[in-house]
């Protein structure tokens, strides 16, 4: 069959040229085909080119010889208008998510006509810094395709040991996104100073910051500074916590005592109490006119600690006090902590030494049954009972105490035959020897019989 082609509009020559036919000079290209088919008669048709639109070329073949139109093939098919659809044509086709026909990886339409998406491995300009195509928060490109950067939130893995999104070194991951520790020469963590207090072993010197006492060396916090407290009192006051043991005190902060250790009593009656001697009643050392209780020496202060070493602190001089605790151990013992029997004593003096100087007698009131809880099975007169501190009878050679009770058969106290205490001094002629600096003598009719039980004493001061 043979065609007549007429084709106008853009792409003529390449038309014409596929279809192999001429093309005249005014437009209309008249060519012949021939249709192998069965049956074809040769015939010619005509086929006008109309451009409806710019850059298209539409093609309307028409058999003139009543026949149809076939292609190249020999297909037959209806007039056909537009282009092929495909990702950069600037149209958004079937399964097509966008296209902004342009050939730009990096903006919100990938190449692939898909919406950016931060995880499509494709580094979105101006809006995500890294992309690697993973939901990992692990490695260098992390949630929201930001670069991995210490303070992000995110532990970069082989890099960082830590990472709590802030920057703050107050808390337990550094602004390193480093873990504290104790020796790094930062104050971080717990710290109340640079490695010092809270989570660390060391404690903190005097002059560092602190917030309890614990943070300090001293046990002593004082207005957010480590510092030495004046007693054992004031330690307790500051860190209800704190453990019985060793302390160094300054009681009169910058005057002329310097500062001392001595051992502090944190648990009996509440604590706070200060170690200001310790008496052996093997030995002579502390009886009743020993010099030690009225002069200002100490007396083996490198022992501060609550042992059986014999010791006279310089609390005795230094530390004021409402209350007075004693303790006596009996039978003494060889080794192992002290296991002693307390009483308290509620009087009020500006230290132990004051409370001596001048034999002054100063009553207490806690009753002879207490006083003999002291010692198992002690013995005492029946009368006079007096107790209390410089308990010193008018008759020379009699019984007395400085921290104790004496006791007669007799309804006076001028010929004491009996004591309990701490400083005892003398017995009678019907007390059984020896005299004891510590402990219980009593004879002449007894309530418990004859009794010599030496002591080992202290007296705590709060």
């Amino acid at each position: 069959m043979a065609m007549a082609w007429t084709l106008r509009g853009v792409g003529l020559v390449v038309v014409c040229a596929a279809l192999g036919v001429a093309c005249s000079d005014d437009g209309t290209t008249t060519g012949q085909t021939s249709d192998n088919s069965a049956g074809s008669t040769g015939g010619q048709t005509t086929a006008p080119a109309t451009d409806t639109t710019p850059g298209t070329t539409t093609m309307t073949a028409t058999a003139t010889d009543g026949g149809s139109a076939t292609d190249a093939s020999g297909s037959t098919g209806s007039p056909t208008t537009g282009v092929v659809p495909m990702c950069g044509d600037g149209a958004v086709d079937a399964g097509e998510e966008c296209d902004d026909g342009n050939t730009d990886d990096t903006d919100a339409c990938t190449n692939a006509c898909k919406n950016a998406v931060c995880g499509d491995s494709i580094v979105q300009a101006m809006v995500e810094e890294c992309d690697d195509g993973n939901m990992a928060d692990t490695d260098m490109c992390v949630m929201g395709c930001k670069n991995a950067k210490c303070g992000d939130g995110f532990v970069l893995m082989g890099m960082e040991q830590c990472d709590d999104g802030n920057m703050s070194d107050a808390d337990m991951c550094t602004t390193m996104c480093k873990t504290p520790t104790c020796m790094d020469m930062a104050k971080n963590g717990s710290e109340s100073d640079v490695d010092c207090g809270g989570m660390c072993m060391a404690k903190c010197a005097a002059g560092k910051m602190c917030t309890v006492g614990a943070d300090c060396a001293s046990g002593f916090c004082s207005m957010n500074v480590c510092a030495v407290a004046p007693s054992c009192k004031a330690i307790k006051t500051a860190n209800p916590m704190a453990a019985n043991g060793v302390y160094t005190l300054d009681p009169d902060g910058n005057g002329p005592v310097m500062p001392f250790q001595a051992y502090c009593e944190m648990t009996i009656d509440g604590g706070g109490w200060t170690l200001a001697l310790k008496a052996d009643g093997a030995k002579a050392t502390f009886f009743f006119d020993a010099a030690l209780w009225t002069d200002a020496n100490t007396f083996q202060p490198q022992f501060p600690d609550l042992d059986r070493n014999e010791a006279k602190l310089q609390s005795f001089m230094s530390v004021a006090f409402t209350d007075v605790l004693i303790g006596l151990e009996s039978p003494i013992g060889a080794m192992g902590p002290l296991v002693l029997k307390t009483q308290k004593l509620t009087v009020a003096k500006a230290s132990l030494a004051a409370m001596f100087m001048g034999n002054v007698y100063t009553a207490t009131m806690i009753g002879r049954n207490a006083w003999k809880a002291l010692q198992t099975n002690s013995s005492l007169q029946a009368n006079c009972n007096r107790e209390g501190f410089n308990s010193l009878p008018a008759g020379v050679g009699n019984s007395r105490a400085r921290i104790g009770i004496v006791s007669n058969q007799e309804a006076d106290c001028n010929s004491p035959d009996s004591y309990i205490g701490i400083g005892n001094g003398n017995i009678a002629p019907c007390g059984p020897a020896p005299a004891r600096s510590v402990g219980n003598v009593a004879g002449c009719t007894p309530d418990n019989g004859d009794k010599n039980l030496p002591a080992f004493g202290v007296v705590f001061v709060r």
